[in-house]
């Protein structure tokens, strides 16, 4: 039960991620589109160059002790990454521009000021899974199926190389939870349980022994992102069937936690594990079996 639990509640937040962003994407103009040419295929190698950038930066000054830097850095962004998130949605209740664009700001400051002062476990996951959700949104409506399609694979092949060739995703992960920062899901397994429990204790080993289970944030975004392209680039009709586009989208959520499952069994045995070859290739899978189902034609939705 130790176990069980915490991965219950770990698949929860990981399909909650893919959920959320599919019921709020509606409340997201077209403004907030990273890349104005959604199809380029291009696009998601610049992600993918500033992803290396950024895990390169952080190891850096990891290596030379400078975690407090990442911190504020992180925070800073965490704080701007939830007033955006926040504004359209605040904006649904309170329809005035300037006063919803000053709510969100306030709320924001405050989710900042608790990852300061009070970064605890549901403090670090609620501001991951706002961030997360954002995320997703803001890169599915943002990319159509076919770069989303690269970036899958490709963020699926450099997870896999990074932990099991290189192992500097493992370093990254080390180096990130002791900062309590919101791009780890952190899962207890006792009531009791604070962050402060995980310090100087290694993330890998038995999963029994360990105070806690994680989950990258990023592990929940990059598939939810197929989910919400498929939603915004489909055709919303085809062959008589309604709501087409959401019924791949559902597709999508369902591989993707197949896809989790599957990480799970690799996870209990204690080893370090790529996330993104299984959650992708559910996800890709979900999505091609669906389509499939519900288009009845070999385009993918790609060309």
């Amino acid at each position: 039960m130790r176990v069980r639990t915490p991965i219950a509640i770990m698949l929860g937040i990981f399909v909650a991620v893919h959920l959320m962003a599919l019921a709020l994407v509606q409340f997201y103009p077209s403004d907030y589109r990273a890349f104005q040419d959604t199809s380029s295929p291009v696009n998601p190698l610049i992600y993918i160059i500033m992803l290396l950038t950024m895990t390169a930066f952080i190891l850096i000054m990891m290596r030379y002790g400078l975690g407090k830097v990442i911190r504020a850095i992180f925070l800073g962004a965490a704080g701007i990454s939830c007033v955006f998130v926040l504004y359209p949605l605040v904006y649904q209740l309170v329809p005035d521009i300037d006063l919803s664009f000053y709510l969100s700001i306030a709320i924001s400051a405050v989710l900042v000021i608790l990852m300061i002062f009070k970064a605890e476990w549901y403090v670090v996951n609620t501001v991951g899974f706002i961030v997360g959700v954002g995320a997703a949104i803001i890169l599915g409506i943002s990319l159509s199926v076919l770069p989303v399609m690269i970036l899958l694979i490709v963020l699926a092949v450099y997870d896999a190389i990074s932990v099991y060739k290189t192992k500097h995703m493992i370093s990254l992960a080390e180096g990130v939870v002791p900062l309590r920062l919101p791009v780890i899901f952190v899962i207890p397994k006792n009531k009791g349980f604070k962050m402060s429990d995980l310090d100087d204790k290694p993330l890998t080993g038995d999963s029994e022994e360990r105070e806690a289970m994680f989950m990258g944030v990023g592990d929940a975004v990059i598939p939810a992102i197929l989910t919400i392209s498929a939603a915004v680039f489909l055709p919303m009709s085809a062959n008589g069937v309604d709501n087409a586009n959401y019924l791949v989208a559902l597709g999508v959520v369902f591989g993707s936690a197949l896809g989790f499952f599957a990480l799970m069994r690799f996870v209990l045995k204690g080893n370090p594990q790529a996330g993104l070859p299984l959650l992708n290739g559910g996800a890709i899978g979900g999505y091609v079996l669906s389509y499939l189902l519900v288009f009845q034609n070999l385009s993918l939705g790609m060309f």
